[in-house]
């Protein structure tokens, strides 16, 4: 053979072995797979030979879209459906065995710009989960689409924490659609970091969902909330221009904080002047990393400064350090025409010349442009009779045993204590203690940011141990758990109460529960047998007796009857010093 025609064989040959080798190399690979009957397998590996797909590795979202064309040119339409589904097996099992290693559970979290189909998905748990889903194209998410990158990543974070934190739940699908709708609008309204979401474009998105619903429109909301939640909460550094904060980000100290009713979220999203926004959220990073302010005070005041800049925005284009007295008065008029009560509008006053104070120490404004004290109005305390009637609580006493025990034991610390609602939800396993011959209770007083003891009946002190022991209750552990083992919600226990209250017919199904009205009913009651103000003040947990005042609703009734009884008596008649005389003046 000549030397030419040998160099011509000779490459060919080799091609031939690598090809021998490859193919093998497959076999080996796809027999491995037991869990898929040998009929599936060969037509998988006659398949991918044909195409030059020499690892199961190597298959992706378009390899199965050629393989379910190939089955249909050959098999009729059912039995192709089995094939593609064992075909998906073989995939599995690859993804299972690339798990094992080092490389592969560094890419089952990695975010990388092209189609990612969850059947597919790197990690092997995740794609089990989607196995049995009917439409097999809704798990194609396209990141390698014309669209901002961030955006692209951001998506890609969302759609694995909520895989994560939904995959066994109902509905998991229907959300996972609903995001991918989010997607799609996002890219087509040009949005660039969801942080940045505008009132206008949430309500955009949320009209593309209305003709689908209210149970799309809902999972829309519920989207939408999620994915600002995860950015913000994610981040390696607190994004502070975000339009809308999630608290939980935070570490604050616990005397800040209401564990029955914590403040979720501080949202800027409703001022529309970029300007005005910006302020805004440097005085709340202000007021939430410098002052000793609880949280829920935070919150309040920030209420307040929204509706304000809002109302504001509505006056002039211009932002707020330009903002003149004519336009605070038209401000301030407005209020007035609100009816709102002296203590709220007064409030509102001092929230607003707060934020003023903040803008001219920044030297963002030179002065104050109003004087509260000519806006400040007089208050008057009002006294309101809140006791509950003693109809009433004895019903609710006679008809507890039908209530849920947590509620039962709730609802005692309050009828028989006067605790405050978040007081009772927060109480922890070591509250309860015996000194001498009494029973005692340790209350942390988050209104006051201390701790209080008084004494309380022996029966209640006895269920509580009862009821501590039987559910193991550790002494740092909350008495009184919500769903997630934290504190319990003042929201759920005034929820759960209203309903049972209901449900028991209470006062013919007239009764609305008040958790704070108990606290008047022991006030009064104490008052009533004799107890100093003083004393009630103590066991209360008020600093000023004005606060006390205000509780016992008995007092006004007891100084009427009082008056009443002293005018009795002629002698303190207003009369009884007037001499009558004739017209002559004897």
């Amino acid at each position: 053979m000549s030397a030419y025609r040998l160099q011509l064989v000779q490459p060919q040959e080799e091609f031939k072995e690598e090809y021998e080798r490859l193919k093998k190399q497959l076999a080996d690979e796809i027999a491995d797979c037991t869990e898929v009957r040998e009929a599936y397998r060969n037509k998988a590996e006659r398949f991918m030979s044909e195409n030059a797909i020499w690892s199961l590795a190597d298959i992706t979202y378009e390899t199965r879209c050629s393989y379910e064309n190939y089955l249909k040119m050959q098999i009729s339409v059912n039995p192709a459906k089995q094939y593609l589904s064992e075909f998906d097996r073989l995939k599995l099992h690859s993804l299972e065995q690339q798990a094992q290693t080092l490389a592969g559970r560094q890419a089952a979290c990695k975010y990388l710009n092209r189609q990612l189909f969850l059947l597919y998905h790197p990690d092997p748990e995740i794609a089990k989960a989607f196995k049995r889903t009917p439409d097999k194209e809704s798990l194609v998410w396209d990141f390698d689409r014309e669209a901002p990158e961030v955006l692209k990543r951001q998506i890609f974070k969302i759609l694995h924490r909520e895989i994560e934190q939904n995959r066994h739940k109902a509905g998991n699908h229907a959300r996972l659609e609903t995001l991918k709708k989010f997607y799609d609008y996002c890219v087509d309204a040009g949005v660039e970091d969801i942080e940045y979401l505008e009132m206008e474009q949430i309500s955009e998105f949320y009209g593309r969902l209305k003709s689908a619903g209210k149970a799309a429109l809902k999972r829309g909301r519920g989207i939408v909330e999620a994915s600002r939640k995860i950015l913000f909460r994610e981040t390696d550094e607190i994004n502070w221009k975000a339009n809308v904060w999630y608290l939980e980000r935070f570490h604050f100290e616990s005397t800040r904080v209401n564990p029955s009713n914590p403040v979720i979220t501080l949202s800027f999203i409703e001022i529309l002047q970029k300007k005005n926004r910006q302020l805004m959220q440097e005085y709340m990073k202000y007021c939430l990393g410098t002052t000793n302010l609880s949280i829920s005070v935070i919150r309040a005041e920030a209420s307040i400064l929204r509706r304000f800049l809002v109302k504001m925005g509505e006056y002039t284009e211009e932002n707020i350090c330009s903002v003149t007295t004519e336009e605070l008065e038209h401000y301030f008029s407005y209020l007035e025409q609100q009816k709102i009560q002296p203590e709220t509008y007064n409030k509102t006053v001092k929230s607003i010349l707060h934020f003023f104070d903040y803008l001219k120490v920044r030297g963002f404004i030179e002065q104050v442009p109003f004087q509260e004290q000519y806006y400040l109005k007089k208050t008057v305390v009002k006294h309101h009779d809140r006791s509950v009637t003693h109809q009433v609580y004895v019903e609710i006493m006679q008809k507890l045993g039908s209530f849920p025990e947590d509620l039962r034991l709730m609802f005692l610390h309050q009828w028989a204590v006067g605790l405050r609602a978040s007081e009772v939800c927060t109480l922890k396993g070591n509250a309860y203690y015996v000194q001498g011959r009494d029973a005692w209770i340790q209350v942390y007083q988050i209104k006051m940011k201390n701790y209080k003891r008084i004494p309380i009946p022996t029966v209640l002190y006895r269920l509580m141990k009862i009821y501590i022991g039987k559910y193991q209750i550790t002494p740092e552990e909350y008495v009184f758990k919500s769903t997630t083992g934290g504190a319990y919600r003042y929201g759920t226990y005034k929820y759960r109460m209203h309903k049972y209250c209901e449900k028991n017919d209470i006062d013919n199904g007239e009764y609305l529960f008040q958790s704070h009205d108990y606290r008047h009913t022991l006030a009064t009651f104490f008052y009533n047998q004799g107890v100093s103000i003083q004393g009630v003040r103590d066991y209360l947990g008020h600093t000023y007796e004005e606060m006390t005042e205000q509780y016992i609703d008995f007092m006004p009734r007891k100084i009427r009857k009082a008056n009443e009884e002293y005018f009795k008596d002629g002698k303190n008649s207003l009369a009884a010093g007037i001499k009558k005389r004739s017209r002559h003046g004897k």
